[in-house]
Formats: C-alpha cells, sequence, structure tokens
C-alpha cells in the first residue's frame, strides 16, 4: 500500500534518500558505458556522467554512514515506489539514445542524457528540499539541507549544459525534460 511523504519515520526518509543516491549513480554510470561504447567522440560526456556517478555514490555513502551512526544497521523496508504523492523517478530508455546515435544525432543522444540527468537531480533536490522543511532534529535538518545544497549545483550545472547547447529547449513553455509526477 502506498503512503505519503508525510507518514515517513526518520529511518524511512534517510533510506529513501540513500536509494535515490544509489540509483542516480547507477542510471550515471550506465550512460557513461553507453557514451565510451557507442559514442567514443564525445568522451567529455563520458566522463562527466562517470564523474557525476562517482559523486552521488560518495553521497551514498555518506548518508549510509550517517543512517548507521543513527539508527543501526541500514534497513531496506521502504522503496521510493511506496511513496505515494512524491518520488519521481527519470525515465531511462536506453533504446531511445541508442536510436539517436545509430540515425546519425548524437547531439539528440546527448541531450536525452542530459535530459534525464537534469530530471534525476531535480527530484533528488525536492527530495531534500522537503525533508529539510519537516525534519525536526537539527542535525538531519542541516544535513538535508547539505544535500539539496549539493543537488541545486548539480541541477544548475546540468540545466546550464542543456541551455547553452540546446537553447530550444529553454524557451518560455518549453519544459527542459519531462516530468511524470507534476513535481518539478
Amino acid at each position: 500500500m502506498k503512503r505519503h511523504f508525510s507518514s515517513l519515520t526518520g529511518p524511512e526518509a534517510l533510506r529513501i534518500a540513500i536509494a535515490i543516491e544509489d540509483r542516480n549513480a547507477d542510471t550515471y554510470r550506465q550512460l557513461a558505458d553507453l557514451f565510451s561504447h557507442f559514442c567514443p567522440e564525445s568522451p567529455t560526456l563520458a566522463s562527466t556522467f562517470s564523474e557525476l556517478s562517482s559523486t552521488e555514490r560518495q553521497h551514498s555513502i555518506a548518508l549510509s554512514t550517517r543512517y548507521l551512526e543513527r539508527y543501526g544497521t541500514v534497513n531496506a523496508g521502504i522503496a521510493e515506489e511506496d511513496i505515494r504523492d512524491f518520488i519521481e523517478v527519470p525515465r531511462f530508455e536506453v533504446a531511445d539514445i541508442v536510436a539517436a546515435i545509430e540515425t546519425g544525432s548524437p547531439g539528440s543522444a546527448r541531450r536525452i542524457a542530459l535530459e534525464i540527468a537534469a530530471a534525476a537531480e531535480r527530484s533528488a533536490l525536492h527530495y531534500y528540499e522537503r525533508l529539510a522543511v519537516v525534519a525536526l532534529d537539527p542535525q538531519m535538518k542541516s544535513l538535508y539541507q547539505e544535500f539539496a545544497r549539493f543537488e541545486q549545483e548539480h541541477t544548475d550545472w546540468l540545466e546550464t549544459e542543456l541551455a547553452s547547447k540546446y537553447p530550444d529547449l529553454t524557451s518560455p513553455g518549453v519544459p527542459v525534460a519531462k516530468s511524470t509526477t507534476g513535481h518539478d
């Protein structure tokens, strides 16, 4: 049964944060591998996604350490999919990226990958911002604010990349990336 964001306990909220960082690290690793293999003329993008993956993995480790310090063994008792009103998982369709590359549109493949990453970062940012608002414990509030700043930096960088390379996407009324939940 799906639950509301407001019903999350402290350990559950932190566990979902770890899962989000792991998911994003895995997504970025897949994108790095994809561009290394299919688009060797885009080594910078493959390297960028590899660095993002490493950063997200470091975030996961930091959050896991905090979890262990506060709550003991990490319990996977709740997943993002269990939350009714909030978590957005970016759609990662390898086929769309490969099709764009195979049809001679590596620029489209890069755009799709950057949109996926921007959506993932906005989702994580939104999650940490919401946690920072509702956290009663000052240490946890501070942690969530810190992670919101990290995600904001990633979001800003990705959206700047999209705007500079694909200015038609940042025209008024044109969303940078698709949202599946309406929470941007």
